[in-house]
């Protein structure tokens, strides 16, 4: 739960960092005139930069409250070449979109603090960019964050990095969101996403990962960084990663999807894993004998593991390495299953610690390829991690309304029972939903969908809260059910419901009905208790939520 509230607490300092500073001038950059353009960009200045193929090995230090885009964002600007297409050092309010980055022969982008954490990169935005073909097969990065403090990666593309680099490397980088995005690498060994080297605050989510088959790590908390990359904030030490989240993503191929390396913590919640050659995660220390902590209390649950395993039990879940307290992870209400056996027997993994709620040899009811809808108790988050524009059809016997953030201060946390952190407005969701490539959509169950009134007396009062009492633990299409998540069971949602609408959805309700409601059964507070911490979420059929 702390660390949750961790990340909760970046994220809201996320979103009061990512705020657009004014911009002040537009200055066309034509082809030739960048080099010289960027080294004389001022506070609030935006480069609008002609289509064409512009030179790369491009450097900055300094740069503030400057915008870089293309011109016309239907025909592209390119940066091409050079070590770096692009390196700024101490950057501060730098937003970079609608360009391509090309042929780096080091990396991509590369933002840092000129070698001093004292002065970071503070407040940087790369949004719907390519990054493509970049290194020559060594440790080269599509993007790489060094040093960097608030940052949004959104809805970019990245295309084949070096075999022994990262799509996005944040080493020692804090309070960051990567969202939307597409990472495809098509041969050799490479990673994904790796934060490490004090790295802390940072989500990663409703991404794609597409790696070739036996090669890569998708997704992987901390890894093996010289002493002298680290950069701690709040006094910290002793970890290569703190307070990662992994969520929503959709991850393809690869030698591992789900990677914890020398952390404390890291929670992996709602991902789709679908072949990966050889481990679903690694639990690992890649720093033996270091000052870093031994890896630890990692979390993997509400996920979805398809895999191709032909030996009879499905060994493979989990590579556990040396001098790591694997028996400290936690598992629950995964889903698992085996191509190679589709029974519960071969689809069962082996697990370094129980798992309650997992779902052994049945077939997931998801597509990749299509939109993916995540249910919870709150409503419903939708996920389209495709290339593919299209629509999503809402069951039209429920209303929702759609969650919309009011400023970039609104965090969206989906497993807690309010998700909705900071400034959000909600607005009527047709049953029709548009779904743009790589996006999310997030839907609230509106207060007509959550029915309290448990005995059907017109009334939500403390007679519903008994008759919820009195149903608690049954089964089939009882008043009490009152939570339409086709459970059929009267459990603690329905009791979450209860609580949630009681005096206010109905204002007849008698003002002494509290009083009278007797004390909740002491296993029933422990159930409320869990609602409230924990949100267990489930995938759905397109047009059924």
């Amino acid at each position: 739960m702390l660390q949750h509230l961790g990340v909760r607490c970046a994220l809201a300092a996320i979103g009061l960092l990512l705020t657009h500073p004014t911009i002040a001038a537009d200055i066309q950059v034509q082809l030739g005139q960048l080099p010289t353009a960027l080294q004389n960009a001022m506070p609030g200045d935006n480069l609008l930069l002609a289509p064409g193929v512009h030179a790369g090995g491009l450097f900055r230090a300094g740069l503030q409250n400057v915008t870089i885009r293309s011109s016309d964002p239907t025909d592209r600007a390119i940066i091409r070449g050079g070590i770096n297409n692009l390196q700024l050092s101490d950057a501060t309010n730098v937003t970079i979109e609608q360009l391509v980055f090309e042929d780096g022969t080091g990396n991509g982008i590369n933002i840092d603090d000129g070698g001093s954490f004292e002065t970071p990169s503070t407040n940087i935005t790369l949004r719907d960019i390519t990054v493509r073909n970049v290194g020559a097969g060594g440790n080269n990065d599509g993007i790489k964050l060094s040093g960097v403090t608030g940052f949004l990666i959104d809805g970019v593309r990245v295309l084949n990095w070096g075999a022994g680099g990262s799509a996005v490397d944040p080493v020692g980088s804090h309070n960051g969101l990567i969202q939307n995005s597409l990472f495809r690498h098509t041969a050799g060994g490479s990673s994904g996403v790796r934060p490490k080297g004090g790295s802390k605050n940072i989500t990663i989510r409703a991404n794609r990962f597409e790696l070739p088959s036996g090669d890569g790590r998708a997704i992987q908390f901390g890894g093996s960084t010289g002493a002298q990359f680290f950069r701690f904030i709040d006094g910290d030490s002793g970890y290569e990663a703190d307070s990662m989240v992994a969520a929503g993503n959709v991850i393809v191929g690869g030698n591992s999807a789900a990677n914890w390396v020398n952390i404390d913590g890291g929670v992996y919640h709602h991902n789709v894993i679908q072949r990966p050659s050889r481990w679903t995660m690694r639990i690992l220390n890649e720093n033996q004998g270091g000052p870093y902590v031994d890896t630890r209390n990692g979390v993997f649950r509400d996920n979805i593991a398809v895999f191709n395993d032909t030996v009879s039990e499905y060994s493979q879940a989990v590579n556990i390495g040396p001098e790591t307290e694997a028996s400290t992870f936690s598992f629950a209400n995964n889903q698992w299953f085996n191509l190679a056996d589709p029974t519960a027997a071969g689809s069962t993994p082996s697990l370094p610690s129980a798992e309650p709620g997992g779902i052994y040899g049945q077939a997931p009811n998801v597509d990749i390829d299509d939109v993916i809808a995540w249910e919870f108790d709150w409503g419903v988050w939708l996920v389209n991690a495709t290339e593919n524009a299209t629509s999503f059809m809402l069951d039209d016997s429920l209303a929702f309304e759609l969650a919309n953030e009011a400023d970039p201060a609104a965090v969206f946390l989906p497993s807690q029972a309010d998700p909705f952190v900071g400034p959000w407005t909600f607005s009527n969701a047709s049953n029709d939903l548009p779904m743009a490539p790589f996006s999310q959509r997030i839907l609230r169950f509106s207060a007509s969908d959550l029915n309290a009134d448990s005995n059907a007396d017109g009334d939500i009062d403390g007679d519903d809260y008994l008759a919820w009492q009195r149903g608690f633990g049954g089964e089939g299409l009882l008043l009490a059910d009152g939570n339409f998540n086709d459970d059929d069971q009267v459990d603690a949602d329905d009791l979450s419901i209860w609580l949630s609408q009681f005096g206010l959805a109905n204002q007849a309700a008698p003002s002494g009905a509290v009083d009278a409601i007797p004390e909740l059964p002491t296993m029933a507070l422990a159930i409320v208790a869990a609602v409230y911490c924990v949100g267990i979420g489930k995938p759905r059929r397109r047009g059924k939520p």
